[in-house]
């Protein structure tokens, strides 16, 4: 078969009807990418509960496609307090903790009082995994500051209940290759590609402004990366917040089938958990010259995405 299928998954909780999954089509020969469908709202029917649901329409997606790729928007993995510990060893004795205090402390600033200090040496692997801690110092500094944000933690208030709906998933979508995705970190790395503007980045996830600037990013995207989208799957991508991040949840999968996302470094506890993003110029030391990007007031609106 010369086509691929992924799959983006951009999952909410189970007692309402916001989970969207994006079907992409790719044809590796001619570099094509076609948006197969988007299904948006799903959750309980006549059928069954919106687990069943959700599972039945990603099976419906995969058969006859047996190395479909799923991209999720939530955590596949636990912090490490909840990884088995070798027989008689501590949990915080594991070499996933281990890298989180080595990693930790080394990046902090020297603090400025003792209430600080402790703050900044504090960190919680119970909450925790090694990846949030590698986004934010090693990724999310290397961006222009308006575009950064906070990185929801594992088992924190946001994603604790998503998290662990994703682990009972997995138990029924065990056949697939599952990666784990950031949609909004995807968005801010290809930024420099696709020549977007920081206006049109802070602004595609707003709910009055989101549109316009979710449909400039779906442009670029189309002329860049030969993407074909019908108009009804368009619709629904550019009005619904959720279907965009579906569909960068496969694109991103589909981009790491091409080597196109950064690997993990050496020594990174992998085990523990690693979330796919793609290679970006703001991610190369050698490239600090995008100071076009990080100051978009020295740089007067000429961009022709924020004429649309």
């Amino acid at each position: 078969m010369n086509q691929k299928r992924y799959l983006g998954l951009e999952l909410s909780g189970a007692k309402n009807a916001k989970t969207t999954l994006a079907v992409l089509e790719y044809y590796p020969r001619e570099k094509k990418v076609f948006v197969l469908d988007i299904h948006s709202g799903i959750g309980a029917d006549a059928t069954g509960n919106s687990d069943e649901a959700l599972i039945q329409t990603i099976q419906d997606h995969a058969n006859d496609h047996p190395d479909v790729k799923l991209g999720v928007n939530v955590p596949l993995t636990l912090p490490p307090s909840f990884l088995p510990a070798k027989k008689g060893q501590s949990p915080l004795d594991s070499p996933e903790v281990k890298w989180m205090q080595s990693h930790f402390t080394k990046r902090q600033n020297p603090p400025t009082s003792k209430r600080t200090a402790k703050l900044k040496d504090f960190f919680t692997p119970y909450t925790q995994r090694p990846i949030e801690i590698w986004l934010k110092n090693e990724v999310l500094s290397r961006v222009p500051q308006k575009l950064r944000f906070e990185i929801d933690e594992t088992l924190g208030g946001n994603k604790a209940p998503l998290t662990a709906r994703m682990q009972f998933l997995k138990h029924y979508l065990s056949e697939y290759e599952i990666h784990e995705v950031l949609p909004k970190l995807t968005a801010v790395l290809l930024m420099p590609s696709l020549k977007l503007s920081q206006k049109t980045l802070l602004q595609y996830r707003q709910l009055e402004d989101g549109m316009n600037a979710r449909q400039i990013i779906l442009d670029r995207m189309s002329e860049t990366a030969d993407i074909f989208i019908y108009d009804r799957d368009q619709k629904k991508i550019t009005q619904n917040l959720n279907a965009f991040d579906a569909f960068l949840c496969a694109y991103t999968v589909l981009l790491h089938d091409r080597s196109d996302c950064v690997v993990p470094p050496k020594h990174f506890p992998i085990k523990s958990g690693w979330i796919r993003y793609p290679k970006s110029p703001f991610l190369d030391s050698q490239l600090s010259a995008l100071s076009h990007f990080a100051d978009e007031d020295a740089d007067p609106e000429t961009d022709e995405d924020d004429e649309a």
